[in-house]
């Protein structure tokens, strides 16, 4: 008896398109890419990318982080396509890192990653996760803590809706009096208010809250 064995339909792999203005990188990439076998790699120079992704449906695209007008490349495709993920490869520093994030950019590279690296940052990135070496993680653990340590602290509770317009009247300049006839309360009460004002905003004096006012800092209890 005769068994007919019937194959299983092929994976459909994920599309990537690889896109760099220096050929030998980006053909050298798709190659080992290929040999990898995880995803389905084409590659373009930048000004045919559009094209060959309206062409067909792409899932990610690896940008070649090394030239300094990557970011405009993935700007420009990701206001095309906002759906698109984005790995870039040949990242230098944790700077670049940080302004890439802020273009969109899920998954880096570093300039002495392998072809296995970039694999499995494009792997990750399709799942949803970034993708970034210890090293250069550690980095930017650091650069976000000094960024936090030049900010104004913020305040230490939420104002209500009467200390808000409590604090904006001292902000002009009002005395507890003028607030008082405006707001149609007695002045125990506006300096009641202005003394949680201070306790929640965690400032020293009166005249510290028409500058916290102008950083946007005091907000109203929703």
């Amino acid at each position: 008896m005769n068994v007919v064995v019937t194959p299983s339909p092929r994976r459909k792999l994920p599309r990537a398109l690889i896109v760099s203005e220096v050929m030998l990188f980006r053909e050298g990439l798709r190659a080992g890419l290929a040999r990898i076998g995880s995803l389905d790699v084409a590659a373009a120079a930048p000004e045919d990318a559009h094209a060959m992704i309206r062409r067909q449906a792409t899932d990610i695209v690896i940008l070649d982080g090394s030239r300094y007008c990557a970011l405009a490349h993935a700007a420009a495709l990701l206001d095309a396509w906002p759906h698109l993920k984005l790995v870039a490869f040949g990242i230098c520093s944790h700077q670049d890192m940080l302004v890439g994030a802020e273009f969109g950019i899920c998954a880096f590279v570093g300039e002495n990653g392998e072809v296995a690296d970039v694999n499995q940052a494009a792997m990750m990135a399709l799942r949803g996760e970034s993708y970034c070496s210890p090293r250069a993680t550690a980095h930017l653990i650091d650069h976000i803590v000094a960024l936090a340590r030049t900010r104004v602290p913020p305040i230490e509770g939420r104002l209500t809706l009467r200390e808000r317009e409590v604090a904006s009247m001292v902000g002009q300049g009002l005395s507890n009096k003028q607030i008082a006839q405006e707001l149609r309360i007695s002045p125990a009460t506006v300096k009641n208010h202005v003394h949680n004002i201070l306790e929640k905003s965690n400032l020293q004096s009166r005249s510290a809250i028409g500058g916290r006012l102008e950083l946007g800092q005091m907000q109203a209890a929703g």
